[in-house]
């Protein structure tokens, strides 16, 4: 067989290291661009990495460990044992002690201390590096700062137990079950009436001795994210409770229920006591005020008789004193009339409509337009007043008793009664304004008082329920009333008359 010419192999040689040379270049480039991508990664992390001797001398950190510790490259890789940022050497002496064992450890946590002497708390990732025979030639590994996190965890701990605490002195029953209707949580009061300590397992059993305080449908509305409130006689210790269902949402989308127990039997029974002493207080204000007006009418009849047939035989005195009694007669008359007013303004249902005030004011000016001309007083209204749902009688008599009050107690120097409309978000505001003799500081809510007059009005006139009937028909229309005194003199009651009022069917 020929044998190749010499330069035949001398060509094939160079093409095999031609071959090596270019892997070898492969190989090199391939390690440099892992060894970039790692680089990469350890300076861009957002958590503290690092790489250590096993004696604890740093032998590279990334930017995020540098910012957490407080040091600069230098001071750490020259100067800084590992040691010496543990906030106990002990600690570091046991880490190492389990690392070595372990091989690694995972979110182990340590007290650690910045350059500043400040303390954190973190958790620690690491494993022990080795060389080729199994030696320990140091460790690496990440550290995390969880230092708000702990304190977040403590605050939750903290406001969980002051939740329990509340929840536990709370004079009702409480308890916490799930969609499916396992027990979650009861309070101590809850087991002591029940007797059904059994968190995990179904509510049912435990429910059963309150008597209907759970029922199907409830349950549905409230696992649908509605709050339901509602009371129940239950039939089993013949016990008004006072329930509220209320939905607990999760982060992972589920939805528990929370339910308070009250037992309001003896509010009840003060409702219902309270309600039939309110029975008896009417029947009795109207039993007097008959009673009043019959002799009181008699009274006035009588003495207009005696005065217009013996006049002539009766001097100044007689004459006076037949005046006086006329006149009180009269007041005990408009005193019985206004109770009566006030018993039905709290008695009587509101028959809501749509109402156009200005047709109201032109009623009640013309019912005072007498004393209005007499007295020479101006009477302004606002030019523009829109239509309202609101009890037309109940309008009337607010409107009446404020211009009434304003030409009763405006004085000599009342000049001018202003009634005006401002509009909000929820109400309609009516306020009456005189420049009369005013209120005194302080005097703003007690006349509002039934049968409480102002100082100011003594010698006029009245029986001190009118502007407690006007508060009472505020409230009815979910709304108030309230006075100001002008700057110099004059007073501005002003009501308020809920927008949310439905005309009744």
């Amino acid at each position: 067989m020929a044998r190749k010419p010499t330069y035949e192999k001398l060509e094939e040689r160079v093409k095999e290291l031609q071959k090596e040379s270019a892997e070898r270049k492969r190989a090199e480039d391939a390690l440099r661009e892992s060894e970039s991508k790692y680089r990469t990664l350890f300076n861009e992390s957002r958590d503290a990495i690092y790489i250590t001797s096993r004696e604890g001398e740093f032998l590279d950190a990334n930017q995020a460990l540098l910012e957490l510790f407080g040091y600069d490259r230098q001071e750490l890789l020259d100067e800084l044992n590992v040691r010496e940022i543990y906030s106990s050497p002990d600690d570091r002496d046991r880490f190492q002690q389990e690392i070595e064992q372990m091989g690694s450890v995972r979110e182990y946590g340590v007290k650690f201390r910045k350059k500043n002497g400040t303390q954190m708390d973190c958790l620690l990732s690491s494993t022990v590096r080795r060389s080729k025979e199994g030696d320990i030639l140091g460790y690496q590994g990440i550290i995390r700062d969880v230092t708000e996190q702990k304190r977040a965890e403590e605050a939750i701990r903290e406001s969980e137990a002051r939740y329990r605490a509340m929840v536990e002195a709370f004079d009702g029953l409480i308890y916490i079950c799930s969609q499916n209707f396992r027990v979650e949580f009861m309070n101590q009061r809850f087991i002591g009436r029940t007797g059904y300590d059994a968190t995990g397992k179904l509510c049912y059993k435990a429910l059963h001795d309150l008597d209907s305080v759970c029922p199907w449908c409830v349950n549905e509305r409230v696992f649908k994210g509605e709050t339901v409130r509602w009371e129940v006689l239950s039939p089993k210790d013949s016990r008004w409770y006072y329930i509220v269902n209320t939905p607990i949402y999760h982060a992972d989308g589920t939805v528990s229920k929370q339910a308070m127990i009250l037992d309001i039997t003896d509010r009840k029974r003060m409702e219902e006591a309270l309600k039939e002493s309110s029975e008896k207080i009417k029947l009795f204000a109207y039993s007097v005020s008959h009673d009043l007006k019959g002799p009181a009418i008699a009274i006035y009849g009588v003495t207009k008789l005696l005065h217009k047939h013996y006049s002539d035989i009766l001097d100044e005195k007689g004459k006076t004193y037949c005046d006086q009694i006329l006149k009180t007669s009269e007041q005990i008359a408009a005193l019985v009339e206004k109770i009566n007013v006030y018993i039905s303004t709290k008695e009587a249902p509101l028959t809501i409509e749509r109402l156009k005030p200005k047709g109201i004011l032109q009623l009640v000016r013309e019912e005072f337009s007498a004393q209005l001309n007499i007295r020479q007083i101006r009477w302004l209204e606002s030019e523009y007043i829109p239509e309202i749902n609101a009890d037309r009688l109940a309008i009337i008599r607010v409107l009446r008793n404020l211009v009434d009050n304003s030409l009763k107690y405006g004085g000599d120097d009342l000049s001018e009664i202003s009634i005006d409309y401002k509009d909000s978000d929820k109400y309609h505001i009516f306020s009456v304004t005189d420049d009369g003799v005013g209120l005194k500081e302080g005097d703003s809510k007690k006349i509002f008082r039934a049968f409480k007059r102002e100082e100011t009005s003594k010698g006029t006139e009245g029986t001190g329920l009118g502007l407690a009937i006007v508060k009472e028909i505020a409230e009815q229309h979910m709304g108030k009333l309230w006075a100001k005194p002008g700057p110099g003199k004059g007073i501005t009651f002003c009501i308020s008359i809920s927008k949310h009022l439905q005309p009744s069917r």
